[in-house]
């Protein structure tokens, strides 16, 4: 069915969406955009997402905190809606207007029959009530967005069309209301009736992801049984599609009791399909409890909950421990720490009672499904209600599940020696032949792991985002910087590693690297405004390395010194020589590095009582340096890296990765083999040194450098 064109709008454009709570349902609606105490979950609507400014322009803001309250209420742009005709005709198909459902804040929703006797629901806008150019894309954005679903659990678009007055949205009619209206009638639900609704509602979200649609309004309201009491998620008015998955969106919307923190805190940052998530698990709350965990009669007061992630589970409330567990984990602050709408699926509160559909009592009388229906039941219930959903393709996505994962023989005796298929799915056999077994403890050891999985995933982007190089000195060669990226990711690896190593027990003692003390940066003085950057190693030379990209590096235990400069086919080229027989050209670099070395030896203590050691055999120069705002990264040519903290603690990286050595606040320092650190889980005697927090920031600092291999990056 194409797209109506809608070319008769001209001046008076298309408003942004309808507000109608109920898509295509909504009844008893006495909605006020503008009043602030509407938040009670129970007797009350949800709250309005959407305010219109002195224009009657749509913007997507639920609240501004910047703005004070409007002394004078406004007209609602539904109330522009003109009754549509009792018959109504477009392009040969004529529908017969029925009973008004209801009304949002954009718009008035009626029941229409077509000459077939088809019931759907139209979703009516006034073209008078359209005010912009851009709220007509946004209403055409909402019906593109829609009627390209194709889903079980998603309100089926049937068509649009306009006439002088309004433009309609046909849309599946859904006869028997919506979650909301089940909470108002029955306060609280049953855990196996939320595990059920919430299975349709994740099958419908992980659908619109994958085409990569954010509904960005999810709630109660929007959620709708059909004839068949299935769900049924509408209204698009807010939702939006992303370019890639790396995209994202920066209009503040939503309905102040499901919004995600990002959305009120990232104008920066920005927010993406995890609002979706979070929003799961406001209504899993809500369903259970019986009201919004961030509920309050303060819209300001909800958003500033949900800025701190402000919530309990009230002690009058009975709720499970594993449904705790899933809703803290899906009400993360962090969107990268949320589950995926398939990790939710595998948490253990999903392998409770689960039953097979929604009894149409489902309004007025609470299930006892828990002594009606079996744990063995209960799994196939659940597998069945993910495939319908989408949330499972027996065929695509799954293996045949193994018979052993779910029974095992027991030791009751058979009556029949012959017997080959279990007596439960023998035609009159008797029961407990064979008893499911779940795993649980190996679920929930698997919740965890990947709990912990996003934990770190998050850690790093926040690290990522947060590492931002502010100086380091130029190199002019390629095959310099190509050579440093080897050496950051020989280190890196050798780091992961040693990781690796650590969750397989860590190494036996003959294993374990030998320690050598590495060389080290003592002491140094960014005067690259002026002459470069100086520094003194654990040897007591001294070496400056020069803005144009050249080193001298002045022996401490002999009169000679070495020139280094960059080479397009080797890296770098060493030149040695006398003091007594240096080139009058170098008269000035030498200059430079003396007055340094009196500098740094009247001002600058000595950050480590390491000295030259017989393993030292060659000179070590300074290759690069790199100042963060969380430290100051050195990179030796020995392949040694050193990373100084703002808290004066310091660690650096030899041996490929195999070696750490901890410098303390007072000079103290040791070389470990890493994967002994990291078995401990911080360095022996010195908690404070947040090692683990620090090598995280040395990783991310790594693999950072180690993609720089262009002179131009």
């Amino acid at each position: 069915m194409s797209l109506a064109p809608l070319k008769t709008v001209n001046e008076k454009q298309l408003n942004t969406r309808s507000n109608v709570v109920h898509t295509p349902i909504k009844s008893n609606n006495n909605n006020n955009n503008n009043d602030s105490n509407n938040n009670n979950y129970i007797g009350n609507k949800e709250n309005i997402v959407i305010q219109t400014n002195s224009n009657n322009k749509r913007t997507d803001y639920h609240h501004r905190h910047d703005q004070p309250p409007q002394k004078k209420k406004k007209e609602k742009l539904s109330s522009l809606c003109k009754t549509p005709p009792s018959l109504i005709k477009t392009r040969g198909r004529d529908y017969h207007r029925g009973h008004f459902l209801g009304e949002g804040g954009f718009a008035r929703c009626f029941q229409i029959r077509d000459d077939s006797g088809k019931i759907f629901a139209a979703k009516t806008v006034a073209k008078i009530s359209i005010k912009s150019e851009k709220t007509r894309k946004k209403l055409l954005s909402e019906i593109q967005i829609h009627k390209s679903m194709k889903h079980v659990n998603i309100v089926q678009f049937i068509d649009c069309f306009e006439d002088d007055t309004n433009v309609y949205i046909l849309l599946e009619i859904c006869p028997n209301g919506s979650l909301m209206d089940l909470l108002k009638k029955r306060k609280s639900l049953t855990e196996p009736e939320v595990r059920f609704f919430t299975t349709q509602i994740c099958g419908a979200i992980k659908y619109m992801h994958s085409r990569k649609v954010i509904h960005r309004d999810l709630k109660l309201g929007n959620i709708f049984f059909d004839r068949k009491y299935n769900l049924k998620i509408g209204d698009f008015g807010l939702a939006a599609t992303l370019a890639n998955d790396r995209e994202r969106k920066y209009t503040v919307c939503g309905t102040p009791n499901y919004i995600a923190p990002e959305v009120l805190m990232g104008k920066h940052s920005g927010h993406s399909y995890e609002v979706d998530i979070w929003s799961i698990g406001v209504m899993i709350y809500a369903l259970i409890i019986g009201r919004p965990p961030f509920q309050s009669k303060d819209v300001n007061t909800i958003y500033e909950r949900i800025k701190c992630r402000d919530f309990s589970f009230p002690k009058d409330k009975l709720i499970s421990s594993e449904a705790k567990i899933l809703i803290q984990d899906i009400l993360s602050l962090d969107p990268l720490e949320r589950p995926s709408v398939n990790e939710i699926m595998d948490y253990i509160w999903f392998r409770g009672c689960f039953p097979p559909s929604t009894k149409e009592s489902v309004m007025v009388e609470v299930p006892n499904y828990e002594n009606e229906i079996s744990m063995a039941e209960s799994l196939i219930n659940f597998e069945n209600c993910m495939e319908k959903s989408g949330m499972l393709d027996r065929n695509m996505n799954k293996e045949p599940l193994p018979i052993e994962k779910y029974y095992t023989t027991t030791t009751t005796s058979s009556s029949s020696s012959n017997s080959v298929l279990p007596h439960s799915l023998s035609p009159g056999g008797t029961k407990n032949k064979y008893k499911e077994v779940i795993d649980l403890d190996a679920q929930r050891k698997l919740n965890e792991l990947a709990r912990q999985a996003r934990i770190r995933r998050a850690q790093r982007e926040t690290i990522k985002k947060s590492l931002i190089p502010t100086s380091t000195n130029t190199i002019k060669s390629e095959i310099s910087l190509r050579i440093l990226a080897s050496e950051c990711n020989l280190t890196l690896n050798g780091i992961l590693e040693a990781e690796a190593q650590k969750k397989m027990g860590g190494l036996p003692q003959s294993r374990l690297p030998k320690v050598k003390h590495p060389m080290i940066v003592t002491k140094w003085v960014d005067y690259s405004n002026k002459h470069g950057f100086s520094y003194q190693l654990s040897t007591d030379d001294i070496g400056v390395l020069f803005n144009n990209g050249c080193t001298v590096l002045r022996l401490a235990d002999a009169e000679e010194f070495w020139y280094i400069s960059y080479d397009n086919r080797e890296g770098w080229i060493a030149s040695h020589y006398l003091l007594d027989e240096r080139p009058k050209e170098l008269n000035r670099y030498l200059e430079v590095v003396d007055f340094f070395s009196k500098y740094m030896r009247a001002n600058l203590s000595r950050v480590s009582t390491f000295g030259r050691e017989e393993h030292h055999k060659d000179d070590v120069f300074l290759r690069r340096y790199t100042r963060f705002k969380q430290f100051v990264m050195f990179e030796l040519s020995d392949g040694t890296f050193q990373f100084n903290f703002k808290d004066h603690h310091k660690l650096a990286i030899s041996e490929s990765g195999k070696l750490v050595t901890y410098i303390s606040p007072s000079h103290e320092s040791f070389t470990y083999p890493l994967v002994e650190v990291l078995k401990l889980g911080s360095i022996p005697n010195y908690p404070e040194s947040n090692f683990i927090e620090k090598l995280a920031l040395v990783k991310e600092g790594l693999k950072q450098k180690s993609m720089i291999v262009r002179v131009d990056q």
